[in-house]
């Protein structure tokens, strides 16, 4: 029998070569996007059939399924295993279709539908941004401004605005099309990220984290910053436990799941849901869990699906700090070095930086110009560290001023 495995060529490129010898064999398949050679001969050691697809995420679960019968391999699936955001909807309806255990499209739609998912939450005492359908509102200047629009099950960020007013409505609504969108009320506090995953209905690793800035306003042209927080932090327990209610309590989390969530806290210390999802965060975050808990949380899902057993049998504690900042690109021409920035606890560092290259503005939270994963002894000593790399990209980059919209990277 066969393990049918739906990822973005990200993801699936980002699984250590250990881990896939581990648990991918001859007889899995893999459904992702189009390849360049050398990836497709890395990953055929692992995978007995590869399906590659243009425009990855527009099939539709019928598509994928009639793909598979074309080549006479649904009879022989017995595990659906989705990565992506994008696949877990049509990862449900696979295995619904063909009679695998796992998790159903009436379970996935509450990770994925924001206004389903909030609605499910709050009847769970659980507070939220409750929101509202954009393509129903008859009265946009009755709104209680300012509010976030967004898709209903969108992804990264993208196509996310912050309305101050209705105003500024009028000023920006001939760019949005409220199809498919919804409003939620803005809430003012500090973004928090919680990732890790649960074995056997149980919370196994979980990683509360801060923002230094937020997705939204990386997606706007300013600078992000993620970091693990300490099991000294007064936020550490109340982020894990409003974690684990959701979790075993609130939503019907698979048996075995990575998660991520977004939450907001307030000057009252209140949590605040801001969405809920039964895959792990991107950018990244793999690493910045695996810094700050030791465990490589991809292979430890797989380790439960495959063996259903626990690679780490108790709940992990912290040992050190992990982070990633991230600098966008601005719309205009780039001048700079090729210097990259050096610090002794830079784990790993991305640019895609190119002196008389035009670039425009970010798109999804994706789209980064400058990453960095990095590692600390303290919160404090990786708030520094993000300082410091903001200093040098403030001197490092000039952008040209011949384009109406170029924002530098502030400054704190």
């Amino acid at each position: 029998m066969s393990a049918l495995i739906l990822s973005s060529k990200k993801f699936i490129l980002s699984i250590h070569p250990r881990i896939r010898d581990a648990y991918f064999h001859g007889d899995s398949l893999l459904i992702t996007e189009s390849l360049s050679a050398g990836n497709r001969s890395e990953l055929a050691a692992h995978f007995g059939r590869i399906i590659e697809l243009d425009h990855y995420f527009s099939h539709s679960a019928t598509e994928l399924l009639q793909r598979l019968a074309d080549i006479d391999l649904l009879s022989s699936i017995d595990m659906v295993i989705a990565f992506s955001e994008g696949d877990i909807l049509r990862a449900a309806e696979i295995r619904e279709t063909l009679g695998i255990p796992g998790q159903r499209q009436e379970q996935a739609i509450l990770f994925r539908d924001k206004i389903l998912m909030k609605q499910h939450a709050a009847r769970y005492g659980v507070v939220t941004a409750m929101p509202q359908d954009a393509i129903q509102v008859v009265n946009w200047q009755a709104l209680p401004y300012p509010i976030v629009i967004k898709p209903k099950a969108g992804r990264g960020s993208q196509h996310t605005f912050k309305v101050d007013s209705y105003k500024h409505w009028l000023e920006v609504n001939s760019e949005i099309d409220p199809t498919d969108m919804i409003i939620e009320p803005y809430v003012t506090g500090e973004v928090f990220h919680v990732d890790g995953l649960v074995v056997n209905g149980k919370l196994s690793v979980c990683s509360p984290a801060g923002y230094v800035g937020n997705c939204m306003d990386f997606v706007g042209g300013q600078c992000l910053g993620s970091y693990t927080l300490s099991e000294s932090n007064p936020l550490y327990r109340p982020l894990t436990e409003f974690s684990r209610y959701l979790l075993e309590h609130v939503f019907p989390t698979p048996r075995h799941s990575l998660f991520h969530i977004e939450c907001f806290v307030g000057k009252d210390n209140q949590i605040t849901l801001c969405e809920i999802a039964c895959r792990l965060g991107g950018n990244d975050l793999l690493t910045e869990v695996e810094l700050a808990y030791g465990v490589n949380v991809v292979e430890a899902y797989l380790h439960a699906e495959f063996r259903s057993e626990a690679l780490c049998p108790s709940p992990r504690s912290p040992v050190q700090i992990g982070g990633r900042f991230q600098l966008p690109p601005q719309s205009g021409q780039l001048a700079c070095s090729q210097t990259p920035f050096r610090h002794e606890n830079v784990v790993k560092y991305q640019s895609r930086a190119v002196s008389g290259k035009n670039y425009s503005a970010m798109a999804m939270s994706n789209d980064a110009l400058i990453h960095v994963v990095a590692k600390a002894d303290s919160e404090m000593n990786m708030e520094k560290l993000f300082l410091a790399i903001e200093q040098w990209a403030a001197d490092e980059f000039i952008w040209s001023k011949n384009t109406e919209e170029v924002t530098q990277c502030m400054l704190n």
